[in-house]
């Protein structure tokens, strides 16, 4: 399981952060209304911030293995 979420993270990083932040938001907003019996609608911030952090996070990861894969390309012609 483990490895296809992970090669999920490889071929989809941004959509793989769009699920991880709606699962994250749903399961917290259960938990807050499930203990307090209310909804604190000054959390979103949290997530606003959680997702900018995470689409940061999956660029970076999508660079990295653009460079990766070209200069895999170069060593290979140089062969």
């Amino acid at each position: 399981m483990f490895k296809k979420l992970n090669h999920l993270y490889d071929e989809h990083p941004y959509r793989s952060v769009l699920i991880a932040v709606a699962g994250g938001s749903v399961l917290g907003i259960l938990i807050e209304y499930t203990v307090n019996r209310d909804f604190i609608g000054s959390a979103i911030y949290g997530i606003i911030f959680y997702t900018i952090f995470l689409l940061l996070q999956a660029k970076r990861r999508v660079k990295k293995m653009k460079n990766r894969n070209e200069q895999g390309k170069h060593t290979e012609r140089a062969r």
